[in-house]
């Protein structure tokens, strides 16, 4: 109870604290020289009493020309923090002196050359009226104010004012003195806590991809997701990156380096950080698509085959839009104008790139209408046969029968003609069987008769329309037609089922003593002279003697009457 009250009477201290600071600051109204020295002394002191967001106000009193806006706050706090500790070390403000209208564009306050080492600078502390109206520490205050401060970090802070004391300045005063001294753009200080922020970030990588980015290559592993060591490597290694790079945006900024500085180290974090990002989501788009592949190949629905590649290059596309966007603004390229631009010559765009857009269009077609999937033999316009590879974004990928590779345009599979064997429910197969002419009726019919027995007894065959008849009567054969359909899924298996049927009907005919016919002529010699026993048939007897026979055949038929090749009778289907 009392850790609750303890913990109640910082909280509500801590308030009372900051709403009084809070209260005592002035307008940032920066109308004149005084009214602007004025806030930025108040907020400051508020700031080095504990009110660790007044600093956020006091840059408003400073200017903020020529700063890179992604560097611009931090820019700003730490010349905030070196300009009240100059003042400080200067005299005790008064601000009753300073001009409260100033008739010029420029008031100085302090205006002096110092010598650091072996060289002279020119530092200065003013304020410019800017084009608002409105009185800042101009830039060259900002310049200059890190020889400033270091001309006076041996003296002491003047009397009646309240010294800044963080952590920061604690720690910079703990360091030797050969750490501010400056070697090759950095000081030897920020050169040491370069070198510190570099191991801590190849550290985060390394058990970045030790630690989280194997435990994702687990976890898809568990899925059925397999990955060899040089795929895991390209999967963990932007993750690794992002790690690094992001820890490095955050590190470099406390180090106090100059704008132009800082702004190139920001960057190349900013940068990185995003191509591994988009790596990464690239990378992650291959692993989902991947896994959804298989699922698609395991599902009877081929449509998958084709919805999961187009998935996969629409999120790639707009993964590496907005990358690009993303960079182009970390370099202060200007995007919204060029995005602005593209909408301006958007009609323009539209009519360069008309075809880009009506195979876009057609792609979605494809994939609303459906007319074939990934596997299908499809014959299109009547020119274009083979078996659909591949649906992009642009173009249709079909494989020929003679292993080329042709690509449509989605844009003209709108309007074209497609025949699609692959959406089958069965497939056709109609042959004729040619038999010797002296093969005997009796044997013609049990012929037929086994075939259709085969038909039945195969698994695969079409059981409720087929047809086996003595069909027709060739110049050197007796033809009997084979019309059957299969229920397969595909050529490879149609072939195959054709191969056994018609190994089992050349068994057949071996057993019943049926030879099959191939073309051939036969040389009759007509003789003159004519047997004395032959008999001489006038016309009356031979049409007689036909009629007789036929209606012997007639009534004594050798086959049945009724439909034989089909076990539904009331089956129709259009063929």
């Amino acid at each position: 109870m009392k850790i609750a009250m303890l913990i109640f009477n910082i909280i509500f201290f801590a308030l009372i604290t900051k709403d009084t600071l809070a209260s005592d600051y002035p307008k940032a109204t920066l109308e004149s020289p005084r009214s602007s020295m004025n806030f930025f002394l108040k907020t400051m002191k508020g700031y080095k009493t504990g009110d660790k967001e007044a600093i956020n106000l006091a840059i408003k009193a400073l200017s903020k020309k020529g700063l890179d806006p992604q560097t611009k706050k931090t820019t700003l706090e730490t010349k905030a923090k070196k300009l009240i500790q100059t003042i400080d070390k200067i005299e005790y403000v008064d601000v009753k002196t300073i001009p409260n209208e100033w008739p010029a564009a420029q008031w100085v306050y302090r205006k002096r050359n110092v010598t650091l080492g072996d060289e002279d600078y020119q530092v200065t502390i003013t304020l410019n009226k800017e084009e608002d109206e409105k009185w800042r520490f101009s830039p060259e205050t900002l310049s200059s104010i890190d020889y400033y401060e270091k001309a006076l970090s041996g003296k002491n802070t003047a009397k009646d004012v309240v010294e800044l004391n963080d952590f920061k300045t604690k720690f910079k005063k703990s360091m030797p003195v050969w750490t501010s001294n400056k070697n090759f753009l950095l000081l030897n200080g920020q050169w040491i806590a370069l070198g510190v922020i570099l191991f801590l970030c190849l550290l985060t990588d390394k058990l970045t991809r030790l630690f989280i980015a194997n435990r994702v290559v687990l976890f898809l592993k568990s899925r059925g997701v397999a990955f060899s060591a040089k795929k895991q490597n390209r999967l963990t290694a932007p993750i690794g990156l992002m790690a690094f790079s992001g820890l490095w945006s955050i590190l470099v900024r406390p180090l106090e380096l100059e704008d132009q500085i800082l702004s190139i180290f920001l960057r190349i974090g900013i940068v990185a950080f995003t191509l591994g990002a988009v790596i990464t989501v690239h990378n992650i788009v291959d692993v989902i698509c991947f896994y959804l592949e298989k699922k698609a190949r395991e599902s009877e629905n081929k449509f998958d085959d084709i919805l999961v590649p187009l998935i996969r290059k629409t999120a790639k596309f707009f993964v590496l839009g907005f990358g690009i966007i993303f960079i182009g603004n970390s370099l202060t390229i200007d995007m919204k104008s060029i995005l602005a631009g593209m909408g301006i010559g958007g009609i323009a765009f539209a009519l360069a790139a008309k075809d880009t857009i009506s195979n876009l269009f057609g792609s979605f077609t494809v994939l609303i209408d459906r007319p074939f999937s990934i596997g299908d033999w499809v014959v299109i316009n009547g020119n274009v046969e083979g078996t659909v590879e591949e649906v992009g974004l642009r173009s249709t990928r079909i494989r020929t029968f003679y292993d080329s590779l042709i690509s449509l345009p989605n844009g003209t599979l709108t309007n074209v003609h497609i025949d699609n064997y692959g959406k089958r429910t069965y497939r056709r197969y109609s042959t004729k069987i040619s038999l010797e002419y002296s093969t005997p009726v009796e044997k013609i019919e049990s012929f037929c008769q086994g075939i259709r027995e085969l038909i039945l007894a195969h698994k695969w065959t079409r059981k409720d329309y087929f047809h086996v008849y003595f069909n027709d009567m060739n110049a050197s054969s007796l033809d009997v037609l084979l019309y059957v359909f299969w229920q397969v899924p595909d050529w490879s298996a149609e072939l195959q089922e054709r191969h056994r049927l018609l190994l089992d009907i050349v068994r057949l005919a071996k057993e019943l003593g049926v030879n099959f016919a191939f073309p051939t002529q036969t040389v009759h010699l007509f003789n003159e002279q004519k047997s004395n026993e032959e008999r001489v048939y006038s016309i009356e007897e031979m049409e007689r003697l036909a009629k007789e026979k036929a209606h012997q055949l007639s009534v004594n038929q050798l086959t049945s009457t009724h439909e034989q090749s089909g076990q539904n009778k009331n089956y129709q289907r259009g063929l």
